[in-house]
């Protein structure tokens, strides 16, 4: 049983995890090249940004930020470059169509989508975050 305050459960079961910052990402079954696998086989070397099909978006994004802040960044689409085998992806990441989530090496969420855009602003100049932050409401 878990106390409850303003903000919600203060403790909760793994399972019911869906994104909450400070939290381990969830376990997914995936497949690549025919090949089945965890999303924590995804964790462990480089910081991992996930979206799906519709997330084009963040994964250009992502791959002109990384760079800026040297940061080592691995890039992968559920619905592109892994299939959602028991089509659990998005409830359990706690995301709908087109968002993302960007996992640590050691398999932590450092915060929501806000953080990824975070990441970008860092990197971009003011013109251009103007346009992140717009990119913040439509994608997320």
């Amino acid at each position: 049983m878990a106390a409850e305050d303003d903000a919600g459960p203060v403790m909760r079961h793994p399972r019911e995890w869906t994104g909450q910052p400070g939290s381990r990402a969830p376990h997914v079954v995936l497949e690549r090249d025919g090949r089945r696998l965890s999303t924590l086989d995804l964790y462990g070397r480089r910081f991992v940004l996930l979206t799906d099909a519709a997330g084009e978006g963040w994964r250009r994004a992502a791959e002109q930020v990384a760079p800026r802040l040297g940061m080592e960044l691995d890039v992968l689409r559920v619905g592109g470059d892994l299939a959602d085998v028991d089509g659990r992806w998005h409830d359990a990441h706690g995301i709908g169509a087109g968002g993302a989530v960007l996992v640590r090496p050691d398999g932590f969420w450092p915060g929501d989508a806000a953080s990824i855009c975070g990441l970008v602003e860092a990197a971009w100049d003011a013109p251009t975050t103007q346009r992140a932050a717009h990119a913040r409401v439509s994608v997320s």
